[in-house]
């Protein structure tokens, strides 16, 4: 369906909401394509503006290609062309230009046919308070999801006299952005502590909504043995792979498992793409791994993800101690969890407040500690099994989607009632 139509449907009970997303796209982002669900469900029209996956990357093809309108489960998913940044300061500014002049387009001409009621910003990156303010004048509740700390990003992204400079602009930009919200909502309490620190948002403006998994989808299914390919064990990496993400770190501990502990029984399966996996790959081939490492990229059948995952013997979160990654929560954690499997993970605060028992901790950046710890697992079952129980439970009673949901609508509620 083109978005060019001006009729809208009736209105529904609950209002409309519009949630705005830049780096990633539903149903790739879980958190997004959650909210949007449980929006929809309590009542809400709900609207998700973000990026089309068709021609990222292809910069030319981006520029010709119209933005359109279709739905998504009941949700109306309008995608926009962009072309996602490679490297380099220019091709993030362009990025950034072109993704902010196609969102102030999009949500201007929903407003003009439909007068939503709460807009909500996802972060990276911090540059909408200028529509957060401007649909606030017009009335709307404006919600700030931080999904990430941007300066932070920034600061990893950049060295030097340059990093300086834009790190000390992103922290304008954050600060601009959390004031500019109604409600600003953060994905743990490290989070929460630096916007109501950082960027002095009260703290009756601000609430904790955590990164978990929908119980339902994640729900653990039985394993492939052919995964292992022949191999007594498997341990398994699901997720992003970025210079932040210690893929690279985890191949440097697979090569010291393999050639000087001399555990050739081990299979890993190292699930996902990003900036590192060609860097990883080539060390898997430099150091002769490819009978005991499968790398098959980004996998988006969820049935699939979780056979990869309830097959594996051992689960492995192995990010580096980043400013970023210190105090962020990561997705993949509660994802493992939710399969009832142990986790390796390096020894970061959100990290342990998320696993507790459900994992063995590793100082970061050691990898003669991460290969121990993989070891040691599966020579335990029994710890495997303890471990994977407490980490199940964990998700079920205290951090699946189906315990955050609520704090949603919560902060719609509040948005909607402040908003002007």
């Amino acid at each position: 369906m083109n978005a060019g139509s001006d009729a809208g449907p009736a209105r529904p009970a609950r209002g409309t909401a519009v949630i705005v997303v830049e780096n990633s796209y539903v149903p790739l982002d879980t958190r997004v394509t959650y909210e949007a669900a449980t929006l929809r469900d309590a009542g809400w029209r709900t609207i998700v503006i973000c990026p089309d996956p068709a021609p990222a990357g292809r910069r030319g093809a981006a520029a010709r290609q119209p933005w359109r309108e279709e739905d998504f489960n009941g949700v109306t998913v309008c995608r926009f062309p962009l072309a996602f940044a490679a490297r380099g300061i220019g091709d993030y500014l362009a990025e950034y230009v072109g993704a902010f002049t196609r969102i102030a387009r999009l949500t201007w001409r929903i407003w003009r046919r439909t007068r939503f009621d709460v807009l909500q910003f996802c972060n990276p990156p911090d540059i909408f308070f200028p529509l957060a303010l401007f649909y606030r004048l017009l009335g709307a509740g404006v919600v700030f999801d931080q999904h990430d700390l941007f300066p932070e990003m920034v600061r990893g992204r950049y060295g030097g006299l340059t990093g300086s400079l834009f790190y000390a602009a992103a922290r304008v930009t954050e600060w601009l952005t959390a004031r500019s919200a109604n409600v600003v909502i953060t994905t743990n309490e490290s989070y929460r502590r630096t916007a109501v620190s950082r960027n002095g948002v009260p703290e009756g403006r601000i609430m904790v909504m955590r990164n978990g998994p929908r119980a339902e989808d994640f729900a653990p299914v039985p394993p492939l043995p052919e995964l292992k390919r022949g191999h007594a064990c498997m341990a398994c990496y699901v997720g992003v792979m970025g210079e932040e993400d210690g893929v690279t770190e985890l191949v440097a501990a697979i090569r010291r498992i393999a050639h000087e502990m001399g555990r050739r029984d081990i299979f890993f399966a190292l699930v996902g793409d990003g900036a590192a996996r060609d860097e990883a790959l080539a060390a898997v081939r430099q150091w002769r791994l490819e009978d005991l490492v499968d790398m098959p990229g980004l996998i988006h059948d969820r049935l699939r993800l979780r056979q990869y995952m309830c097959t594996a013997d051992v689960l492995v979160s192995p990010e580096p101690n980043t400013p970023l990654n210190a105090l962020s929560t990561f997705v993949k954690v509660g994802e493992y969890m939710a399969m009832g499997k142990p986790l390796v993970a390096t020894d970061l605060t959100e990290t342990r407040y998320t696993a507790q028992d459900a994992a063995l901790y590793v100082e970061p950046g050691n990898v003669a500690q991460l290969a121990a710890a993989i070891v040691r697992l599966v020579d335990d079952p029994d710890l495997r099994r303890r471990m994977g129980a407490a980490g199940r439970a964990r998700v079920l009673e205290h951090l699946c989607w189906e315990r955050q949901q609520e704090k949603l609508l919560q902060a719609y509620e509040k948005a909607r009632s402040r908003r002007g």
